[in-house]
């Protein structure tokens, strides 16, 4: 989860693990939810006008990425490519508001700083190099639709060059900023996650990951499982999410890193 949070309350009910469900199960769930009309009601019924915006591009039985800018990190390509053999649309909602920082985000960081994969050593770490596209004293705490790159380039076009010639994704139909829908719902994660995981009860698959870090299983406990929680609880049914990456691997740099190739388009 590329967030951070801190307040509320600690489920006493579930695990970050509960979260998730097998991409056979979702995808068997979720066309059978796509059939029900009177789950369609509700859905529409539950969610604010920005939400109900955002249904109308999960019309095609969809896989869905939330991160801040799509870029193609090893992570994406994985989603990609697991979107494709699902036969699911693939999305990624993006959130231009958001701050950029050059800490406590490893994947805010890798947007401004890239890490570029060589290898993997013996002990398993990752070795990587970075390639600086940022002059992160600039904008460190600034939204960043704001953020220029040192090339002169927007930060967000950018990556969506990136996106399109890496990984040949259409990103003006398949990226979806959902700005607007998170500041209508506080701009924190406390005020939007439970509007957020109701685009999950039938419309999409959300393919996320918990790291097993403090701060990432407190974002879990204060915020993903109360919402993930009152939505079921709602709804009779839970969300549709699935982990993508195994939780013994989540933690490896390589999933924030960039091919080689990227630095033919620096």
């Amino acid at each position: 989860m590329r967030d951070l949070y801190v307040g509320g309350t600690r489920s006493q009910h579930q695990t970050s693990a509960d979260l998730f469900m097998s991409q056979r199960d979702a995808l068997v769930e979720l066309m059978r939810r796509r059939k029900d009309r009177q789950l369609k009601r509700k859905v529409v019924a539950s969610l604010n006008p920005q939400g109900q915006a955002l249904l109308a591009h999960l019309e095609q039985p969809s896989a869905v990425l939330f991160r801040q800018v799509a870029s193609p990190t090893q992570e994406t390509l994985r989603f990609l490519r697991i979107a494709r053999y699902m036969g699911l649309q693939a999305i990624i909602l993006e959130y231009y508001g958001d701050k950029f920082v050059s800490a406590g985000n490893p994947f805010k960081r890798a947007l401004g700083k890239l890490p570029i994969y060589e290898q993997t050593a013996t002990d398993g770490r990752d070795i990587v190099h970075y390639r600086t596209v940022v002059d992160f004293n600039s904008y460190v705490g600034k939204p960043l639709s704001t953020v220029q790159c040192t090339n002169g380039k927007s930060l967000i076009k950018f990556h969506h060059e990136l996106m399109r010639k890496m990984a040949d994704f259409n990103t003006e139909r398949f990226c979806v900023d959902a700005s607007l829908w998170f500041q209508a719902n506080g701009a924190s994660a406390h005020g939007y996650y439970e509007q957020f995981l109701t685009l999950f009860v039938r419309d999409a698959i959300l393919f996320e990951e918990v790291l097993p870090t403090v701060s990432e299983e407190h974002f879990a406990d204060e915020v993903i499982i109360p919402a993930f929680e009152k939505v079921t609880s709602k709804f009779a049914l839970r969300p549709l999410i699935v982990e993508l990456i195994p939780r013994n691997k989540a933690r490896r740099i390589y999933w924030d890193s960039y091919s080689k190739d990227v630095e033919k388009y620096i």
